[in-house]
């Protein structure tokens, strides 16, 4: 494939910060981003994990910041480190969301350290707000696994050209012991993964991504001392069509099933949207959004997105918590939500 088609495939699959990136040296360059919003529930149940929305007006919750410094340290060997102040993270506390190694050579690229999960179609770019339409990426996908985005391991990424126009993308990957924490809504969670292993497929063309992923962990929940297997499976596919963009995304495990499809319609700086989806099993429930993008700068943006989540009254009833942190029948609470969100995001 000519290298300049592969790299209009690349912009376009991964519209990341490091386009704003400000270099300090020949090799070495510091992007950044951000998002903060207004957001409201009428439903008093904590809505969505790592963000906890209510009833009462939030300027918190969805509050993401992020550092990212690359440096081309010699030949093909380079260097990236991303630290972030996720939603759920005091400013004192960020997160070191990546530090890893790469070495690339021919069409193999190596990589050592702490790595993203390549698991779904925004997984590289998931905090980076003004890379993708929406306020949020779709939760009943994105947070389907607690808000685990990293490992710790290695990776080695194969790129062939099927065709003038094709390029197919595989990469398997191995992640050592790990401990995460996380809070679920009162509740302190601890996780020990003993080993994660996995392989990702991209099938890339000019206006289309095909993502497919599968992944193998082997993890307990602290202080249980059995260890459980978890086999992960996500599909996701992309496609433009003139100001047209449409996507959609599943996953699945021996717990759930989870699924989002997207369309959106560009007109100038203005992009309306609308999503759909539902989740299965552990989580049971359904949601509809739609919003507009408005686009300030090529790096500043700003959504209004109304969000509305509901289930079925036999699953509220049995005390299923659907997106919300809690089942909302332990609060006394409506089984629905309505979702208000105004949110500003940036790169630079």
């Amino acid at each position: 494939m000519n290298k300049t088609l592969l790299s209009t495939i690349i912009i376009a699959a991964l519209p990341f910060c490091s386009q704003a990136a400000i270099d300090v040296t020949d090799n070495f360059s510091i992007s950044g981003f951000g998002s903060t919003s207004i957001t409201q529930s009428d439903n008093k149940t904590p809505l969505f994990v790592n963000r906890e929305i209510t009833d009462d007006t939030c300027y918190d919750c969805d509050t993401t910041f992020g550092l990212q410094a690359d440096w081309a340290m010699w030949g093909e060997l380079s260097s990236s480190v991303q630290v972030v102040k996720r939603p759920q993270d005091d400013w004192s506390g960020p997160e070191l969301e990546w530090a890893y190694l790469a070495y690339n050579y021919n069409n193999l690229s190596f990589k050592a350290g702490r790595l993203r999960l390549p698991l779904f179609l925004a997984s590289e770019y998931y905090y980076v707000g003004q890379a993708y339409t929406w306020a949020r990426p779709p939760q009943e996908v994105y947070d389907s696994l607690l808000g685990f985005n990293y490992y710790d391991g290695l990776s080695v990424s194969w790129q062939y050209d099927l065709s003038d126009e094709i390029v197919l993308t595989a990469m398997p990957y191995y992640g050592f012991s790990n401990t995460n924490k996380m809070d679920y809504g009162s509740v302190a969670l601890e996780f020990d993964t003993e080993r994660i292993a996995g392989i990702s497929f991209d099938i890339s063309g000019f206006n289309y991504r095909v993502h497919m992923s599968y992944m193998n962990a082997k993890y307990r929940m602290i202080p249980s001392p059995t260890y459980d297997t978890l086999n992960f499976y996500t599909l996701g596919a992309e496609y433009s069509l003139d100001q047209w963009q449409f996507m959609a995304e599943v996953d699945a495990d021996n717990l759930q099933t989870n699924w989002y499809a997207s369309a959106s319609y560009n007109i100038d700086k203005f992009t309306p949207y609308v999503v759909y989806g539902e989740s299965h099993q552990r989580r049971k429930s359904n949601s509809i959004t739609t919003g507009v993008r408005y686009d300030i700068t090529h790096t500043v943006s700003i959504n209004a997105e109304w969000q509305n989540i509901f289930m079925d009254r036999e699953d509220y009833n049995a005390g299923n918590s659907g997106q919300f942190v809690a089942p909302p029948i332990a609060y006394g609470e409506d089984k629905d939500a309505q979702l208000y969100t105004v949110m500003l995001n940036f790169v630079f």
